[in-house]
């Protein structure tokens, strides 16, 4: 990785000598209940040059559960040690570790939503194609939720059935055409609402919604009869 230059976050294994290294820190900052963080350098037998260790201890007095390992010269205590070559504050370093735990989640909604699990097709460049463009909406997926729901939580089957997927009848109110969707009360409110954040991102094919008013009056709608053809006498 440092040959081609890419930045790094990787969990270190307390040896003999690093667990000395770690039990001498004397300069610890509190960041959460029970949670403190240090930075420092160390070369270990093997190591071309001193790297930056960023180490995160967790007080069992305040945290029963908390993993890591332990440490005879520093009780009550278990210890997280890092490797890296970001420059980033310990404590935003140690969130950015954190956050591969939910990659498993990642991979598993790219499965069961999108489809990214068991297809091949017949050649290699195809199939990187398909893989390429699942992971394009995904990410596409991301914004619309970061920007227009403003929650990042749900997935694609809760938002297929809770925003993407709405009753409708094509109708019309005099010449124009006119789409009856089906919703009522807050489901009619919260749908509002998202096309009006979607059209305050100036986009050309929300950009109708601007002018829309924003309680309608609600008309009855009748279905046609159907046509009965007259029988012959």
């Amino acid at each position: 990785m440092e040959t081609c230059q890419l930045p790094y976050v990787i969990a270190v294994r307390l040896n003999p000598h690093l667990r000395r290294a770690v039990a001498g820190l004397q300069e610890w900052r509190s960041f959460a209940p029970g949670l403190e963080a240090s930075t420092t350098t160390y070369q270990a037998l093997g190591w071309s040059a001193p790297r930056r260790l960023v180490v995160v201890r967790e007080q069992l007095g305040e945290r029963p559960e908390a993993r890591g390992r332990k440490l005879i010269e520093v009780p009550g205590y278990t210890y997280h040690v890092l490797v890296t070559t970001l420059a980033h504050d310990p404590v935003k370093t140690w969130q950015f570790y954190n956050g591969r735990a939910d990659s498993e989640n990642r991979i598993k909604e790219l499965k069961e939503d999108f489809g990214a699990d068991g297809f091949c097709l017949q050649s290699f460049d195809g199939t990187e194609a398909s893989l390429r463009l699942i992971c394009f909406l995904f990410n596409l997926l991301a914004e619309f939720k970061r920007e227009i729901t403003k929650d990042e939580s749900k997935r694609l089957m809760t938002l297929r059935s809770q925003v993407l997927v709405a009753g409708a009848v094509l109708g019309s109110d005099g010449r124009q055409k006119v789409l009856r969707l089906g919703l009522r009360g807050r489901w009619r409110e919260r749908f509002a609402a998202l096309l009006q954040r979607i059209s305050e991102l100036a986009l050309s094919t929300v950009a109708q919604f601007k002018n829309y008013p924003k309680n309608p009056a609600l008309r009855p709608w009748n279905p046609r009869r159907p046509y009965v053809k007259p029988a012959l006498a």
